[in-house]
């Protein structure tokens, strides 16, 4: 009896958190697009009037470039998660080399990396395979390292650590480059957004690690961030070997997320 109470106590924690990701996402898209739409119609209407010079309505436009970047990151986001909430998703199984990963991930991100001059290094053992969904690890790892390259100083490494520990794959991500404070790490996964800026300029709606961390449930798995300001970040992804499809309300068991400061000047490979 005490078994089942157990587990009725965690579906129904995991059915809030659910609802909560639910509620807080709508709120986002309902606020960043009114207000969106709102600065676009604001300016066509003064264009229209012309109570705007145009030097008024070019120096306007990038705002509204950086406002439509932004929400279309939301969007984005949303249209891929939404794909993993249709009653009939089930993982697609198929063994992945760690190593192929890296690969297509430098390969897909040449351009920034270049751009940056980023040294996008593997360390750990290129043999190292598990049995995963290829869309979900490989959207996991996109929103992981673009956010890497975001906040990474021009001329600095990026490493991508493969490792193996009682049974379970450990996939790290380490930048050193803008690193977050303890306040930034708490309001990582929760509501509203905090929208932040690379080193570069570039945008960050703070919708991606959501979905992250949504996906990475779905595999079983479990999110690990360290961060310390001004030096860096690690994100670690902690997998099974092998990936089940169980039932939706046996999941909440294996997951888990995790936030801790690296007190250390840089991050080694993991264990």
């Amino acid at each position: 009896m005490s078994d089942k109470i157990k587990e009725l106590e965690a579906e129904i924690k995991l059915l809030k958190q659910e609802n909560e990701l639910k509620t807080g996402w709508i709120s986002l898209l309902t606020h960043d697009l009114k207000e969106n739409f709102s600065s676009l119609l604001w300016l066509i209407d003064n264009v229209e009037n012309q109570t705007i010079s145009k030097d008024d309505f070019f120096k306007l436009l990038p705002s509204v470039k950086q406002d439509a970047q932004k929400n279309l990151q939301t969007v984005t986001s949303t249209e891929e998660w939404l794909k993993t909430q249709l009653m009939n998703f089930e993982l697609q199984q198929e063994e992945l080399v760690v190593h192929d990963l890296f690969s297509q991930l430098q390969e897909e991100f040449e351009d920034k990396l270049t751009r940056k001059e980023i040294d996008f290094r593997f360390k750990g053992d290129k043999t190292l395979s598990l049995q995963t969904d290829r869309f979900l690890i490989l959207f996991i790892f996109k929103k992981i390292l673009d956010n890497a390259i975001k906040y990474s100083h021009p001329g600095k490494s990026i490493e991508f650590t493969a490792s193996k520990r009682k049974g379970k794959v450990i996939l790290s991500v380490t930048d050193f480059g803008i690193g977050m404070g303890d306040d930034q790490l708490n309001m990582l996964f929760s509501f509203p957004n905090i929208i932040t800026k690379g080193t570069h300029g570039e945008i960050g709606a703070g919708l991606s690690l959501k979905v992250v961390k949504n996906f990475v449930f779905l595999l079983l798995g479990k999110i690990e961030i360290q961060s310390d300001k001004a030096k860096g970040t690690r994100v670690s992804i902690i997998l099974p070997k092998k990936t089940k499809n169980t039932p939706h309300e046996k999941r909440q068991s294996d997951y888990g997320c995790g936030r801790s400061r690296n007190r250390s000047h840089g991050f080694g490979t993991s264990d």
